[in-house]
């Protein structure tokens, strides 16, 4: 039972992290929970449960639900309040949802997506926190631009997506934003795979007016893999098509994947 004086519900202040389970394995578990304190330090809370304990629960659940694959989202609220607004201490709640997965069509990887962009940076850009509110007023105009994401820029910079973080590949050079920004596992994955690969990395502030001079742009989230994405607003991306970095780092995803998880 979650209380309405929770300041979650009052004031949509909490922590979370997504993660997928392949073969009934968690992926990259350590590295969600590293990333779920960070989040709960930012926002100064803390997290009730060990690396061990989450790994517990969440293989009972699959048990439970008669799952191999699946989603799973760990929450953390921001607890109970007297005055509505100050933190209490020990007061959090802590829960975990399992579901089905939810991944995006096939032809997606095939033929390429489209974002939009929206001037935004997220309430404390390291923590993945609750406030998702541009996210969910955006999701309408979303649709009906066929677009997969909302790309978030600001002062001419672009950041990350709504859910996922940015790539951009220019002159064969991997580019990816650096600050302000949430550093996703697939994120960080590809980061890998792409350095033992030998393609070349920067992470630094990525200019909006790069966006048209981009040969390839993707997407990375835990639900989204790597994205190829040939339009943002109304700008094509290099000639339009997926383009061959972006199908290599899917492949090697997808390879790697399957390694850690057979």
């Amino acid at each position: 039972m979650l209380p309405v004086t929770d300041l979650s519900i009052l004031r949509g202040f909490g922590v979370f992290d997504f993660l997928r389970i392949y073969n009934q394995k968690p992926f990259r578990l350590a590295d969600h929970f590293d990333r779920l304190i960070n989040s709960a330090k930012l926002m100064n809370l803390d997290v009730p449960v060990s690396l061990d304990d989450l790994d517990k629960i969440i293989k009972k659940l699959l048990v439970k639900n008669k799952l191999t694959e699946a989603s799973i989202k760990i929450v953390l609220t921001g607890g109970e309040s007297d005055d509505g607004v100050s933190l209490k201490s020990q007061t959090s709640h802590f829960f975990i949802l399992m579901d089905d997965l939810c991944d995006l069509p096939s032809s997606v990887f095939k033929k390429g997506a489209k974002l939009i962009t929206y001037n935004h940076q997220r309430v404390i850009p390291g923590a993945k926190n609750s406030n998702y509110i541009p996210a969910v007023l955006m999701q309408t105009k979303k649709k009906k631009a066929g677009a997969v994401e909302i790309l978030y820029t600001d002062n001419d910079l672009v950041l990350e997506c709504a859910t996922s973080n940015f790539f951009l590949v220019k002159a064969g050079v991997l580019v990816t934003p650096k600050n302000n920004v949430l550093k996703g596992i697939t994120r960080k994955i590809v980061l890998e795979i792409a350095k033992k690969n030998k393609i070349k990395i920067e992470e630094r502030d990525v200019l909006v007016s790069e966006i048209k001079t981009g040969d390839e742009i993707f997407i990375t989230a835990t639900n989204k893999f790597i994205c190829p994405i040939v339009m943002i607003d109304k700008n094509k991306i290099g000639d339009g098509k997926v383009g061959p970095i972006s199908v290599k780092l899917l492949n090697l995803y997808k390879d790697y994947i399957a390694e850690v998880c057979k």
